[in-house]
């Protein structure tokens, strides 16, 4: 039953990892498989966090999103990745404004199991990232310029007598010309599933982007943390619908987003 459940969890993981980007689970897909998520989402804001993590007052901000992500196994060891959203984006701050509307950035990217047995698995991915040409650096905590990414996955799952648990946990640097690190993540999802159709997520995320200098300008330190909870249920064989919420709790020089999603998977 536990093999069944790893690949139920690697799929959601997957599914809700939709605030700024999305992530596998630690489970590759089986040769031959794959899953296509879909999502859409949300968000606002009235606060922006300063460079001395406070909230301030901010005029407005407005986001949707649609994303898809999509999981291709190769072997039952290699499992390739690809991952882009459109969005639209208005921010409001005193007299200044910012428009955003086309794609957001766009991953490449190979996950290798490193380790599996039943109820556990580790996992690496390596990926390269487009960047989506978005400037605007208090609604967009990722630098700018294409970047390479190497990320670290682990889950494990454990039945109980009242259902069964488990949780998956990442860790990543973003590198652009491998001279220093640019960015480093850390995501962490603890979920429950009472039934075999119902399943019930927490996810909390953590993102720091190292300050850089553009063009002789400084651009300070950002930070990002924010959790999301979020229930989905199995309405057909493989097909699944989550219905969620988020919000930036944390932040640097990033606006304080609050945010609700509806996800789609389809796994073949």
């Amino acid at each position: 039953m536990l093999g069944d459940n790893a690949k139920f969890l690697g799929f959601f993981v997957g599914a809700l990892m939709t605030h700024e980007l999305a992530f596998s689970g630690a489970w590759n897909q089986r040769a031959g498989e794959g899953q296509v998520i879909s999502t859409s989402s949300w968000a606002h804001a009235s606060q922006i966090f300063d460079d001395d993590y406070k909230a301030v007052p901010l005029r407005g901000f407005t986001k949707t999103e649609t994303r898809i992500y999509i999981e291709q196994g190769v072997t039952d060891w290699l499992t390739l990745v690809g991952n882009t959203g459109f969005q639209t984006l208005n921010f409001r701050d005193g007299d200044s404004r910012f428009d955003f509307d086309g794609l957001d950035d766009i991953e490449i990217g190979a996950q290798i199991g490193t380790y599996s047995r039943e109820g556990l698995a580790t996992s690496i991915r390596l990926s390269y990232i487009v960047d989506s040409q978005l400037d605007n650096r208090a609604i967009d905590i990722l630098p700018g310029g294409d970047q390479f990414e190497a990320r670290a996955l682990i889950g494990q799952s454990r039945e109980t007598l009242l259902g069964d648990i488990f949780y998956d946990a990442q860790i990543a640097v973003r590198s652009e010309d491998f001279d220093k690190v640019d960015q480093t993540q850390a995501a962490l999802t603890v979920g429950y599933k009472p039934t075999h159709r119902w399943l019930i997520m927490g996810q909390s995320y953590a993102i720091v982007s190292a300050e850089e200098f553009v063009d002789g300008f400084r651009v300070p330190e950002q930070m990002d943390v924010s959790s999301h909870l979020s229930i989905a249920r199995q309405y057909r064989p493989g097909r699944y619908i989550q219905l969620g919420a988020g919000q930036t709790f944390l932040g640097r020089n990033i606006v304080k987003e609050r945010s609700v999603f509806i996800g789609l998977w389809t796994e073949y």
